[in-house]
């Protein structure tokens, strides 16, 4: 009989969007719960089997050595591109604006912290949590214990630059 389990399953979320539920985002909340009520339940349902949720934040990824060639298409200029003529004329404007001020105020950690935690991860040894165990949820990358602070314990009137895309 085996001791050890030779799988893990690793879920990596992003974490900053789905905690402060900012306007157009929706889609990356909704999926963010999810694959959370998912991995808890894994971890319920296959005691045998570590299941882990990695939570991640923000990235610095302009040091690499080679820049792109062209603009990735998750750039807010990218996906505005790729909206039907009917929604472009909708929230583009709306969209961009939110989109610019974020991307002046975001500074990303280091990949290799995220590269540690998934070797970490995967070379443990599933231990109960009364010998002293891992725990379930990993935080990993720039900023993602103060967000998800704010999103839980901060009113929705504290930072109405981040949740009222009416006056942009």
């Amino acid at each position: 009989m085996r001791t050890q389990p030779s799988s893990k399953v690793i879920f990596l979320t992003p974490s900053i969007i789905p905690s402060l539920h900012p306007p157009f985002n929706a889609p990356n909340s909704i999926t963010h719960s999810a694959i959370s009520s998912l991995a808890l339940t894994l971890s319920r349902e296959l005691p045998t089997i570590p299941v882990v949720q990695i939570n991640l934040g923000t990235f610095d990824l302009t040091r690499s050595p080679l820049p792109p060639l062209t603009p990735p298409a998750t750039t807010p200029e990218g996906e505005i591109a790729s909206w039907p003529a009917q929604l472009r004329g909708l929230y583009d404007k709306a969209y961009q604006n939110v989109a610019d001020r974020a991307r002046k105020q975001v500074r990303g950690g280091n990949v290799r912290e995220l590269h540690n935690a998934v070797f970490d991860v995967l070379t443990m040894e599933k231990q109960p949590w009364w010998k002293g165990g891992e725990p379930r949820v990993w935080s990993v990358g720039s900023g993602v214990g103060v967000y998800g602070f704010i999103g839980r314990f901060v009113p929705e009137v504290q930072f109405p630059w981040e949740s009222d895309s009416t006056n942009v």
